[in-house]
């Protein structure tokens, strides 16, 4: 069996970085080192001798600061959309229009384009340029 062609050139000896990696691999992008940052970094050090390798400094903890929850729960600002908001139905048919039982289909839209409500030859996708090129002239 031969080994890979990967395995021989140059690019095997490259640092492994989180684009080579598989899917679990995480390098990180060196948050934790700025400089005379109060609080950053790693919140202990790993240490060679004794049972515990790896020591929290409680100064070096994060924390996180928040108001009692009743504040939160009583405060007059609300999330954008609450998970359990309902629509009526009379919501519902504002927003969505009459859709058929069976969704939107194709019957569906060329009815739409007969009552004019989508104009004829509507398309979303910006149109090419004249010229036949797809990138911008400067």
């Amino acid at each position: 069996m031969f080994p890979t062609r990967a395995a021989l050139s140059k690019a095997s000896r490259l640092p492994l970085t989180p684009k080579h990696g598989n899917k679990d691999y995480y390098k990180g992008n060196r948050a934790a080192y700025l400089p005379g940052g109060h609080r950053t970094g790693a919140p202990g050090k790993f240490v060679i001798g004794g049972k515990a390798k790896y020591r929290i400094i409680d100064e070096k903890v994060r924390y996180f600061v928040a108001p009692p929850i009743s504040e939160i729960e009583n405060s007059p600002l609300k999330a954008y959309v609450h998970t359990g908001a309902k629509m009526s139905n009379d919501q519902k048919k504002e927003l969505y229009g009459d859709m058929p039982r069976g969704g939107f289909d194709g019957k569906h839209y060329l009815q739409l384009v007969r009552d004019g409500i989508i104009p004829e030859g509507f398309v979303e996708s910006p149109e090419p340029s004249p010229s036949g090129s797809s990138s911008p002239s400067t």
